[in-house]
């Protein structure tokens, strides 16, 4: 029961710093930005919008994963806690 209770510990570390990784990566994304000194919306404002809304679906997707991850590490962790305190 020791080794499985230890198993599930460090399979729950890695899906936590794997759900970390993709909220990292999320908060780096950022929006369009001012070339030059001229706004993208004062280009073509179809295409700020555009390149807005798939900025906003790529952060939404990982942010998924990141909360995926962590609910798979909650589980992980908890199954190990169990197994540790019946295991005593």
């Amino acid at each position: 029961m020791k080794t499985t209770t230890l198993v599930l510990a460090i399979v729950a570390l890695l899906a936590g710093l794997i759900a970390a990784r993709f909220w990292y990566q999320s908060g780096k994304i950022r929006l369009p930005t001012y070339k030059d000194g001229v706004s993208p919306a004062d280009n073509n404002m179809f295409e700020w919008v555009g390149s807005t809304m798939l900025v906003f679906q790529e952060a939404g997707w990982l942010n998924r994963q990141a909360a995926l991850w962590t609910a798979a590490s909650v589980v992980l962790s908890a199954l190990s806690a169990i197994g540790g305190a019946l295991a005593n």
